[in-house]
């Protein structure tokens, strides 16, 4: 596992991970040097990410910002800066561009294909220390590179060398490495399945193996098959290869709670808004849709609906939101979060079937033909949003609705409802500044 190889000892494929540490937190104890060497954590109800200080106290992601002040008193919040960070990570991206011919692009993360560069770079170590030092000149940030002949050993060693290492595995270790891991180490292995997994008695991958493909793929259906391959060294996945996310999400909380439904509305509206232009960016489309709200007195209430065709454009998604928070009007409690998910999530066709019997009108082939031009019209003005927003940043083009959540818009009614004021969001060119980012999604 010594980061010190030599050229011989090389096993091809080579793949390289690269992964930043800690990266929202570091990246406001560099925007903020007072808070180098402090517990930090980002993030609005949960962590989303927090310094290696304040990982020291037991404090990791996804937990309670309640709970981590218990664990650590002098732990700094820090509220997120979505933007800021997207930046960062383009930066590195960028770099790695000049490094490597292939590399697949991760919120924070990257992976390298250096297969077949022996020539260029005949002592891969003394590179990849390079390429590290590039990155942490150029943004501050420091890295951990795993090297391993697939990229799942890449990623794996990695985690061994955190925070700011270099490990490599070598190709005999391979076997005595990965038997010794729990099951949770495992790519694609959840806490739902490491709770189905613990239940048979499996808590290694050791144990893993013992089970044949049949049984996985019994228990757990395709995902099943993969982990067979996986428990055995074995990941085919490319470099550069698209990345189908399962759900994507959008949400925010409130700094007041909301009583007002235009207002929950337009901040629906623009959840939707921003969730179908990601689709959109990276040409997939979603199938379902979720509507989940959290109320004042704590009670969460979630409903979902299948979407009548797969879309990604706004007006069919933001109209089946709408519809969704009209089935929650029974309680009369104020609102305190609101989020929106995308699921069954699958790649946008290339092109558009035709419809082979057009010319029979009758009522439902002529309402579908609607929706198909009307869905080709929404198609035509969302692709020059989508220029005008890539270029000028998303803020640049909003909805009314959403205008009506921005500061200077929403300044009461003439009865001076004060606390309807203070919702008001601030603006930049990425658009409203919302009160729990969606750093993580």
């Amino acid at each position: 596992m010594s980061p010190s190889f030599s050229p011989s000892k090389i096993l091809r494929p080579l793949i390289l991970h690269l992964d930043i540490d800690a990266f929202f937190a570091s990246v406001e104890q560099l925007r903020n040097p007072r808070l180098a060497g402090q517990p930090v954590a980002v993030g609005s109800g949960v962590i989303a990410s927090c310094s290696y200080e304040a990982r020291s106290h037991g404090l990791k992601a996804g937990m309670p910002l309640g709970l981590a002040l218990r664990k650590c008193p002098p732990l700094v919040i820090v509220r997120g800066h979505e933007s800021i960070y997207r930046c960062y990570a383009t930066r590195m991206f960028e770099i790695c561009q000049n490094w490597s011919p292939l590399v697949e692009e991760h919120l924070d993360e990257a992976y390298c294909d250096l297969t077949g560069t022996e020539q260029i770079y005949p002592d891969p170590a003394k590179e990849i220390a390079r390429l590290r030092d590039a990155i942490h000149s150029s943004t501050g940030l420091t890295v951990t590179a795993g090297l391993g002949r697939n990229r799942m050993f890449a990623r794996l060693i990695g985690k061994f060398h955190k925070p700011n290492g270099l490990g490599y595995l070598e190709p005999e270790q391979e076997e005595t490495f990965l038997l010794r891991l729990p099951i949770e180490h495992l790519p694609g292995v959840g806490p739902r399945t490491v709770e189905i997994l613990s239940n048979l008695g499996i808590d290694k991958i050791e144990q893993l193996r013992e089970l044949s493909r049949p049984a996985l793929a019994g228990i757990l259906g395709r995902h099943g098959e993969s982990l067979y391959e996986r428990c055995r060294g074995e990941d085919h996945r490319p470099i550069g290869g698209r990345e189908i996310p399962r759900s994507i999400q959008r949400g925010t909380s409130f700094d007041q709670d909301v009583t007002c439904p235009r207002t929950l509305d337009a901040m629906i509206e623009y959840l939707a808004e921003r969730a179908a232009r990601y689709l959109r960016q990276r040409g997939l489309e979603a199938g379902g849709i979720s509507l989940q709200v959290t109320h004042s007195d704590h009670r969460r209430d979630r409903r979902r609906i299948v979407l009548a065709a797969p879309t990604a454009l706004d007006p069919f998604i933001i109209q089946a939101a709408l519809e969704l928070r009209l089935s929650m009007e029974g309680r009369r409690t104020a609102i305190r979060f609101v989020g929106i998910q995308l699921d069954r999530i699958r790649l946008a066709p290339t092109f558009q079937q035709g419809d082979l019997f057009a010319a029979d009108i009758d009522a439902p082939q002529a309402d579908s033909q609607a929706d198909s031009q009307s869905g080709q019209r929404w198609k035509q003005i969302l692709e020059q949003v989508d220029q005008i927003r890539m270029r000028h940043g998303h803020g640049a083009l909003l909805r009314g609705s959403a205008l009506t959540l921005q500061s200077g818009h929403n300044r009461g009614d003439e009865k001076g409802d004060e606390k309807r004021a203070r919702t008001g969001l601030e603006r930049d060119r990425h658009g409203l500044i919302l009160r729990t980012s969606c750093l993580t999604r």
